[in-house]
């Protein structure tokens, strides 16, 4: 088995390009909610929004995350 220590880890994510961060993000977010079944419920039916007034842009998501 292959031991690694947080700081290694962070390390390593340190040194992944810009889009391999952002699919590590997305895996790990995957793995927080995928045992919440309201959370999965949420997401499906954002998914399934089919009315854009409740769309953001890739610029309005960004700003949104930077508020936080």
């Amino acid at each position: 088995m292959l031991v690694v220590s947080f700081e290694q880890l962070k390390r390593e994510i340190a040194a992944l390009t810009e889009a391999e961060q952002a699919a590590l993000i997305s895996y790990t977010l995957q793995l927080r909610h995928a045992h919440h079944a309201v959370y999965q419920r949420e997401v499906v039916d954002r998914l399934n929004d089919a009315d854009k007034a409740h769309w953001l842009t890739p610029n309005e998501f960004d700003d949104r995350l930077d508020d936080n």
